[in-house]
């Protein structure tokens, strides 16, 4: 038997594997590759080691989550999945689809899962009179995650009423730059703005003690906000800190998923942020941190801004359930310059109940405050598509999308969002205020 690595992308609908490098016995050029010659079977198991049973569109009972994935190209590479002219590995380039997905769960709760491969050799490989025949690679040796470059975990140190909060963090680099490739280096800040992200209802640590903290990082795109263009728009160089709940955000000591827009996490973290910002005080600027979450960390952006009025140089909370706010809400939340997404139809936090009544709230009252509101959700790269060829549709509630491809822009008016003049996205806007 052989072995092989994986390597993992961070989608817009979580991590799945997208390449397979097979560790071969011989060396091999790129004319005696071919995607035929080699078979990709994927069976995914439980973290427990049990089978994974989906039921799933259309199956009348739920089945072990297993089958065989299309291999879209094949080509020698380094033990890493990089392409060479010749090498002693090759790899198995392999589409997005339900077998090669390394999170399962929905929107309430998701955990990773084993994904565990057989790879059947096909066609001789090896030039010569002794060609390499029928082998077969089922041993694993290597994930590897480019987008998580930069990337660790950590553990609060100081727990507050007991709970201490696990949280994975992007370091930036603060090595002199080009801004293009003519430009001499440029010395960059050796002050960097931090961005807060705040993660779902389904990214939080559950029944999954002992996972990490970095479903909360992968199960959505949080990652972008460590690439191009976010980087960009903070000057270069950005940090970010993705804490993990125990629970729910919207977890009041009740309840936990309530509308009492109370959370027995807020004064957690604050500590955190503050412990984090401690422990980096020469590389964090303390007068831009930007503090966003999706859905269940929608709210919760917005209870921290509630909470610590004016510690935060802007907040963009997304389909964030926030609801019958009071002048009091209004009035706290108005400190902090907000910009909202959100999308009609959304089938989880009805934006007639949350977003809407509340934007106009802050609208009224002055505040810096914008909303990109989308009549749907629907892929807008042209990744995706139904099979007609329109552009895949998911669920509403999806906002989040959008807002890590930095495709919001305008205002609820549908006019582009102006920061000085200039027509600006979200991130950008975020980059360019300052407490």
């Amino acid at each position: 038997m052989s072995s092989y690595a994986t390597l993992v992308t961070c989608g817009d609908f979580g991590p799945w594997i997208s390449k397979v490098v097979l560790d071969l016995p011989c060396e091999v050029r790129a004319s005696e590759v071919v995607p035929a010659g080699f078979n990709v079977f994927c069976e995914r198991f439980e973290p427990g080691g049990e089978p994974l049973m989906r039921k799933e569109r259309g199956a009348d009972r739920a089945v072990h989550s297993a089958g065989y994935v299309p291999v879209l190209a094949a080509y020698p590479c380094d033990e890493r999945g990089e392409r060479v002219a010749a090498g002693a590995h090759v790899a198995l380039e392999v589409p997005e689809t339900r077998l090669t997905k390394r999170i399962e769960g929905g929107v309430l709760g998701s955990r990773y899962i084993e994904n565990r491969l057989r790879v059947t050799q096909l066609a001789p490989l090896g030039e010569g009179g002794d060609p390499v025949c029928g082998l077969v690679f089922d041993e694993p040796r290597e994930e590897y995650v480019p987008a998580l470059a930069g990337w660790k975990a950590g553990v609060q140190a100081a727990a507050v009423d007991g709970i201490a909060l696990e949280y994975g963090y992007f370091e930036p680099s603060f090595e002199p730059r080009r801004a293009n490739p003519f430009a001499p280096p440029a010395p960059v800040s050796q002050k960097a703005p931090l961005i807060v992200y705040l993660h779902g209802a389904g990214e939080g640590r559950g029944e999954t003690q002992g996972e990490g903290p970095a479903r909360a990082y992968t199960g959505n795109r949080v990652t972008a906000l460590s690439q191009d263009p976010v980087q960009g728009y903070f000057g270069g160089a950005a940090w970010v800190l993705v804490p993990q709940s125990p629970t729910f955000w919207m977890d009041n000591g009740v309840e936990q998923m309530g509308r009492s827009n109370q959370s027995i996490y807020a004064p957690v973290l604050k500590a955190l942020i503050d412990e984090f910002v401690a422990a980096h005080a020469e590389h964090v600027d303390t007068s831009r941190i930007v503090i966003a979450g999706l859905s269940n960390g929608g709210f919760m952006t917005l209870r921290m801004c509630r909470d610590y009025p004016g510690f935060f140089a802007a907040a963009a909370p997304c389909c964030a359930p926030w609801y019958d706010a009071t002048d009091e809400d209004v009035a706290e939340l108005a400190k902090t310059p907000l910009w909202f997404t959100h999308s009609k139809g959304d089938e989880l936090v009805d934006p007639r109940e949350t977003v809407l009544p509340l934007y106009a709230a802050l609208k009224a009252s002055g505040a810096d405050v914008h909303c990109t509101y989308f009549d749907h959700v629907e892929d807008l790269t042209g990744r995706y598509r139904e099979p007609d060829g329109s552009p895949k549709r998911t669920f509403n509630h999806g906002v989040w999308i959008h807002q890590f491809k930095d495709f919001c822009r305008t205002d609820m008016d549908g006019r582009n969002v102006r920061l000085d003049g200039e027509p600006v996205g979200l991130w950008e806007w975020c980059a360019r205020v300052s407490r």
